[in-house]
């Protein structure tokens, strides 16, 4: 099953913990920019794309993975990455 995109549906309600979640990995909130889309893999997972502002970073994406338990549950973070 393909992943379903959209660039303005939070269905976790978790952009802020994502870009949260990025601006620690990238250590500056300077390298890490708007959000570029919301990719909902599951019904229990969802991956958050940032634009990545890091110098030789060109074009790279900064993918936060979230995931819920159930649709009670509060998101958490399973990944943090760097994407071309």
């Amino acid at each position: 099953m393909a992943p379903k995109t959209s660039k303005s549906r939070d269905i976790f309600k978790a952009a802020e913990l994502a870009k949260a979640a990025a601006i620690e990995d990238a250590r500056d909130s300077k390298y890490v920019g708007e959000i570029v889309s919301i990719e909902s893999d599951e019904d229990h997972v969802a991956t958050y794309l940032f634009e990545a502002a890091l110098p030789g970073y060109v074009g790279w994406r900064w993918a936060v993975t979230v995931t819920k338990v159930d649709s009670e549950s509060t998101p958490t973070i399973c990944d943090v990455v760097l994407l071309p």
